[in-house]
């Protein structure tokens, strides 16, 4: 029997690792997935790596292809993941732990909690309803009271990223989960397993490949709904989200967002392009602080995205909820 060893920090870095031995031994008679390396656990690489391990489980149901989990031994690793749900999204049914969302939380991290999408009303109803989603996570991401600026930062991040999936992907839900630690370190992850990045942007704009989409979407103005009348236009999406997210969070950290076939990450605006094989889109941040100044930062970066979009002859004003703090 086949054997995929996990690797011992499950985080975004290990990605790429788990991605290539679950594609090579996707049509083995017989497999056998080995987690009791895992001594560490983070949102990005615990969110991804659960998705598809899933998907890659349930292709091998269709093909009566032999699985098997190896028995888990008894670590605190183990224990948090089933704590928050991974064990869940993952659909074992031989190992105990809570279902996604079951667990409470606490003041430093948020369980994988699956969001559905929310129905349109109207855009103000859209808004409450995706802001009231996400503000227990932005709660505990900030760990200090809402009128603060770290408040304000990972309450309209988390907005952002979950109006990015609904707005674009056609997925009927996502997942997210996040974690701040005592050094004040944070990571957020979220993922859908929509029509992907590629698929979403060729409505607007012709689009070669799917590094092209991922360095397209990241720029101001640029956006699904780009090319199409405002009355279609339901959202009032301007394409200026994941620009400003992409710009803080390699500010402050790393930005990590992957679409079908490729992964790009910005650290200190440097960027590196890999290959990478997953059905949807996700987002990873991970942060060394919060901008202590952000409403001001915000400012700043819509203004000179704002100019930029402009020079590109690209819709060059941000909409009021990607200015809305």
């Amino acid at each position: 029997m086949r054997r995929i060893q996990f690797p011992r920090n499950l985080d975004s870095s290990s990605i790429r690792l788990i991605n290539k031995q679950l594609e090579a031994s996707q049509n083995h008679d017989a497999v056998e997935v080995d987690l009791n390396s895992i001594v560490f656990s983070c949102p990005t690489g615990m969110l991804v790596s659960g998705s598809m391990l899933r998907s890659w489980r349930e292709y091998r149901q269709r093909k009566n292809l032999k699985t098997r989990l190896v028995k888990l031994i008894d670590n605190e690793a183990h224990g948090y993941m089933g704590h928050v749900g991974f064990f869940d999204m993952i659909g074992s049914k031989t190992v105990v732990g809570n279902d996604m969302g079951e667990a409470r939380g606490s003041f430093t991290y948020t369980p994988i909690t699956k969001i559905p999408r929310p129905s349109f009303i109207d855009r103000q109803t859209w808004y409450d309803d995706i802001i009231s989603s996400v503000r227990g996570l932005a709660n505990v991401l900030a760990g200090s009271p809402e009128a603060t600026e770290e408040h304000r930062f990972y309450l309209y991040t988390l907005r952002e990223l979950v109006r990015n999936v609904f707005e674009h992907s056609e997925a009927t839900d996502c997942y997210i989960c996040g974690q701040r630690w005592s050094d004040g370190r944070v990571e957020i992850a979220i993922l859908d397993e929509g029509i992907g990045i590629s698929r979403s942007l060729a409505r607007s704009f012709p689009i070669p490949d799917d590094e092209q989409a991922l360095l397209k979407a990241i720029k101001p103005g640029i956006s699904s709904t780009s090319n199409i009348t405002s009355t279609d236009n339901i959202y009032d999406n301007s394409g200026f989200g994941l620009y400003v997210l992409s710009e803080i969070a390699s500010s402050f950290g790393t930005f990590t967002i992957a679409s079908n076939t490729k992964c790009l990450a910005i650290t200190s605006g440097e960027r590196e392009i890999s290959s990478l094989s997953f059905q949807g889109t996700f987002l990873g941040i991970e942060l060394s602080k919060a901008p202590t100044h952000f409403s001001s930062l915000l400012k700043d970066i819509i203004y000179a995205g704002e100019l930029e979009a402009k020079a590109h002859s690209n819709k060059a004003n941000a909409s009021k909820m990607s200015k809305l703090i």
